[in-house]
């Protein structure tokens, strides 16, 4: 009798071959058949379940998303308003080993998504959902009496993605310089500049 084959855990094993592929040697490195090699199985197995590069990467990269919102809920669990999100910042720092690989992977997608239209779309998805999460916690800090009714929180959570995305590249480019204690002080001093320019 044939061995049943777990279609969703194979693709899901081969999308885990490639995080690990694209983290240690770039998208360059990342061949089909490096990713073939990777998971243990062939280079036909990796194109039943991928039509090419840009689907695995994507499949990649949203089994890291769903690691790091795993990761973020963890640390927001019981928390509201300014609690949570601040810790929901400190979610995303690519400060251990597997945040970093997670950033080296949503860059290496980026550049994909900016040249394709559909996983742009994608893309685009996935930052309106972080903006949201901001937002969620911005409206609890409103009701918490934490920062102004009058504040925009719509412009304060498309602020603090666009800060944070840009502070994580650049950490993960320069470590020496956007160092942990760097990053974290860089949440204080967000955090901070929010509750004094729009005090309740």
């Amino acid at each position: 009798m044939p061995k049943q084959v777990d279609h969703e855990q194979r693709r899901a094993m081969i999308a885990s071959a490639a995080a690990r592929c694209i983290a240690e040697n770039g998208l360059q490195g990342t061949t089909m058949r490096a990713i073939a090699l990777s998971s243990g199985v062939s280079k036909g197995i990796v194109e039943h379940y991928f039509t090419d590069k840009a689907a695995v990467i994507a499949a990649a990269l949203e089994q890291m998303n769903l690691r790091y919102v795993r990761r973020e809920q963890r640390l927001t669990a019981g928390l509201s308003g300014l609690d949570a999100l601040r810790a929901r910042l400190h979610a995303i720092l690519p400060l251990s080993s597997e945040a970093r690989d997670e950033w080296k992977i949503r860059l290496c997608f980026w550049s994909v998504a900016a040249i394709e239209p559909e996983h742009r779309r994608e893309q685009q998805k996935r930052l309106g959902l972080t903006r949201r999460r901001y937002q969620g916690d911005l409206e609890e800090a409103v009701k918490n009496g934490e920062i102004s009714a009058q504040a925009d929180l719509t412009q304060l959570a498309g602020d603090l993605t666009l800060s944070m995305a840009g502070a994580c590249c650049a950490a993960l480019l320069d470590s020496r310089y956007y160092s942990a204690r760097y990053l974290r002080s860089l949440i204080e001093r967000t955090m901070n500049n929010l509750t004094r320019e729009h005090a309740s």
